[in-house]
């Protein structure tokens, strides 16, 4: 999906500035891609209700409920639905464990960044 970011083991201040430009600028990115993802996972679920109604409709009459509820679960119609709202559900997923790390480490880019402002002011004054 993205870049991995590495963080130096003491970074210096443009080091930082550019690591806090470059975060910024993928949480962004990341965030457009997971809106979508989520946009696409919601659709989907949409889908395989439609998907599960029509088996019902088509089943209705052949049995007791929990026989119709078996004939929609093993309906393809249904297992196709299913599936492509797993894999949706999954990208998503994975997507937006990318956007929380990316996260978590501007979160901790602006600490180191403090750290540092507060070291420079001790040495200087």
């Amino acid at each position: 999906m993205s870049t991995k970011l590495t963080v130096p083991d003491n970074p210096t201040p443009a080091q930082l500035q550019y690591l806090l430009s470059v975060c910024s600028n993928e949480m962004a990115r990341l965030g457009d891609i997971v809106a979508g993802y989520k946009q696409d996972s919601a659709t989907k679920a949409i889908r395989l209700k439609r998907a599960q109604a029509r088996a019902t409709v088509k089943y209705k009459g052949q049995g007791n409920v929990d026989y119709i509820k078996a004939l929609v679960e093993i309906d393809e119609d249904v297992i196709a639905a299913v599936d492509l709202l797993d894999y949706a559900e999954g990208v998503y997923i994975l997507a937006k464990a990318e956007l929380d790390g990316y996260d978590a480490q501007f979160v901790a880019l602006r600490k180191i960044a403090e750290i540092r402002k507060q070291e420079m002011r001790s040495l200087n004054g």
